[in-house]
């Protein structure tokens, strides 16, 4: 019978650092004290270890390319991003290879060809962060970085984000400023963590103001255009249809202002309209979409950085980094009518 083959994990557990610890040794990396080095070595050679498949870590990689990993090329979210990527590339003296496209659930497809490519690192945009793909990638110690991951839970990937939460209590708190009491919620996914913490800041609005949360003017859905209209019935076809709507995204906010079209109600006179994120199509929609912005050149910008201080082995000095939002009033929001 074979023997039984040593693991990373296993390795580290003994010489007890981090399996990226490990990784950085096997790769000669420099950022590992003599001492640590030593203790690593003498469990990997008393092992006999010998690194396979996926569990092996890439050999030291001098490339000046780094790949992006998105979900899709058509979001203006996506291109927000991806316009401050490749501007802070250019000033660290990378190329950007716009590579592999997410899974339906945004997870990553094949570990195993980014630790074989000749790139030094990747930025994945809207990824599971917490997903086993990204895992496999940080054991074998492949510089990533996720912007806006759908989930966090434990992982040790380097992500960046904005404050999801100050942004639904900023939306919320316009609206009740505007004199709206009865305001619905065009929410994201379930399952993402951004959309849970959008829900939480207007709810948290709400309920400073003396409002209970009505959880049937909450609604759940993609991130899309299409997601809004689907979205709108549930909250434009009730007798007590909301004055306002907080939408979790743009496009879901343009999706309920054509269906609020077709329904003849004017916008914001008959109904007022706040969404998030502010890309280009929120200045150039009719009327002008308010917003709440978040600052999708500086989270490219601040993604690309952190990459390139992991692939020339600098410290990064914290995993998550939430970046600032803002309220961006157009003409899409006005005082309840009477």
């Amino acid at each position: 019978m074979s023997k039984r083959r040593t693991t990373l994990a296993e390795i580290a557990g003994a010489a007890g650092v981090s399996v990226a610890t490990v990784s950085k040794v096997l790769n000669d990396r420099a950022d590992v004290s003599a001492e640590t080095r030593r203790r690593v070595q003498k469990h990997l050679r008393d092992s006999d270890y010998r690194p396979t498949g996926v569990d092996s870590v890439r050999p030291p990689n001098h490339s000046r390319s780094i790949e992006v990993v998105v979900p899709e090329l058509q979001n203006p979210y996506i291109i927000g991003v991806l316009a401050g990527i490749t501007t802070s590339a250019a000033a660290e003296g990378f190329e950007v290879v716009i590579g592999r496209q997410l899974s339906p659930d945004h997870s990553v497809l094949n570990p195993r060809a980014l630790l074989s490519s000749d790139h030094a690192g990747a930025i994945f945009i809207t990824a599971d962060a917490a997903s086993a793909s990204l895992k496999v990638l940080d054991d074998a110690g492949f510089p990533v970085v996720v912007v806006d991951p759908l989930r966090i839970n434990d992982s040790k990937c380097i992500s960046i984000g904005a404050t999801n939460f100050t942004g639904g209590v900023t939306a919320a708190e316009y609206l009740l400023s505007l004199g709206h009491r009865h305001i619905g919620h065009a929410g994201g996914p379930h399952s993402v963590d951004c959309s849970h913490a959008r829900l939480a800041g207007y709810s948290s609005a709400l309920r400073k103001a003396g409002i209970k949360l009505d959880e049937s003017l909450v609604t759940h859905g993609a991130f899309t255009y299409d997601a809004g209209r689907q979205a709108a019935p549930d909250l434009l076809d009730r007798s007590d249809r909301p004055t306002a709507i907080f939408a979790a995204s743009d496009e879901i906010a343009l999706g309920i202002m054509e269906e609020a079209r077709r329904r003849s109600l004017r916008i914001p006179q008959d109904l007022s309209v706040v969404g998030f994120d502010d890309t280009f199509l929120a200045s150039r929609s009719v009327p002008p979409l308010t917003t709440v912005a978040q600052p999708l050149l500086e989270m490219g910008r601040v993604a690309t950085r952190s990459l390139a201080q992991m692939i020339t082995n600098d410290v990064v000095s914290t995993r998550y980094i939430e970046l600032a939002t803002r309220l961006v009033v157009r003409d899409s929001t006005a005082p309840v009518s009477a």
